[in-house]
């Protein structure tokens, strides 16, 4: 393995890594959820008017009244079990916050534990009480110690090709200013704080941190190790962190996840009642686009009636995106786009 070769330094951001378009990492990550919900709303009703398209149809047979509240008779039934199912994982969350006082006082014990031991790595005395402003405290104490790594490798006096070792620094400097500049002015509750700390690989930078400490043991001085064993330990600070807010962010969608459903809920129910008690399918007549409008109406007043639905599934689409992205804690690399070959 040469030492020009033995890394392959990733993308900056998540987006580059895994390969996948803008368009889609906007869907599925830093849209607004709200204009999720309205984009899988158009799509459902796209699909219905699709379908009346495509596929052989009797409108005058289909859209009677007792069919129509057939339909939404099964909407109410839904929309109440999912509003139900949503309330009981919302108390399951809220039951995480109660608790015995002894165990509260481990969990204050084990937080302030570890800002200590961040603090020691920052060289600061109190380290910052908001997570943006944490996080970009330690990771500016990873690239300070990254540019004191850098500058004692670049006086090695030995014999030893170092470019890999500098431009491993150098990367670290470069990608932690980055996210510095994005974690900047961002508030706890918007996805704009978790989304910089999911770019910052900090499992590429310890493998490859390992990698080159194994490498070059006794090739570079002894300062020059000691500096990079102190910069890979700071690395390891950075997966607790992350997950913590991680998870804390988790508690907090979960919240807007019940909120936004029970909105969505009671003018979806009123419709729903509406279409059941009173609509008459027959007052609707005429065509738009070669399309009965009594067919478009019903499709678009389905379509609106399951928000609920679309509220969960706007919300659920980041979870279970971040979840999978996230679920090796440690120097672990489980994309297929930083297999081992990029290390050996």
């Amino acid at each position: 393995m040469s030492q020009s070769d033995e890394l392959t330094q990733p993308a900056d951001t998540m987006q580059e890594r895994t390969g996948e378009s803008g368009v889609k990492m906007w869907f599925l990550i830093t849209a607004n959820r709200w204009i999720v919900t309205g984009v899988l709303s158009l799509a459902m009703f796209g699909l219905v008017v699709l379908f009346n398209v495509v596929g052989p149809t009797n409108v005058q047979r289909i859209l009677g009244s007792q069919e129509v509240g057939n339909v939404f008779g099964s909407v109410i039934i839904a929309v109440v079990t999912g509003v139900s199912l949503i309330l009981a994982i919302a108390q399951l969350v809220l039951s995480e916050q109660m608790g015995p006082l002894g165990e509260k006082q481990d969990e204050m014990r084990d937080q302030i534990e570890f800002r200590d031991n961040v603090e020691k790595r920052i060289d600061d005395d109190v380290s910052p009480a908001a997570p943006s402003a944490f996080l970009r405290t330690l990771i500016g104490a990873v690239s300070s110690q990254a540019r004191t790594f850098k500058d004692l490798v670049e006086d090695n006096d030995n014999d030893v090709d170092t470019y890999a070792l500098v431009e491993y620094a150098e990367s670290i400097i470069d990608h932690g200013e980055t996210v510095g500049e994005e974690l900047e002015n961002t508030t706890f509750g918007s996805f704009e704080v978790i989304m910089p700390v999911l770019d910052y690989n900090y499992s590429w930078k310890i493998v490859a941190g390992r990698r080159l400490k194994a490498e070059y043991a006794g090739s570079i001085t002894e300062e020059a190790e000691e500096a990079l064993e102190e910069l890979i330990g700071s690395l390891r600070f950075f997966a607790p962190a992350r997950e913590y807010f991680k998870m804390v962010y988790f508690q907090w969608e979960i919240n807007n996840i019940a909120r936004g459903v029970l909105y969505a809920s009671i003018p979806s129910l009123a419709i729903a009642a509406y279409m059941i008690l009173a609509f008459d399918p027959h007052q609707v007549s005429g065509y738009t686009l070669a399309l009965h409008n009594r067919y478009l109406f019903v499709g678009l007043v389905y379509t609106v009636s399951l928000l609920p639905f679309t509220v969960v599934l706007a919300y659920i689409l980041r979870i279970v995106t971040v979840t999978q992205r996230t679920l090796a804690l440690g120097p672990f690399i489980l994309r297929e786009t930083q297999r081992e070959s990029e290390f050996d």
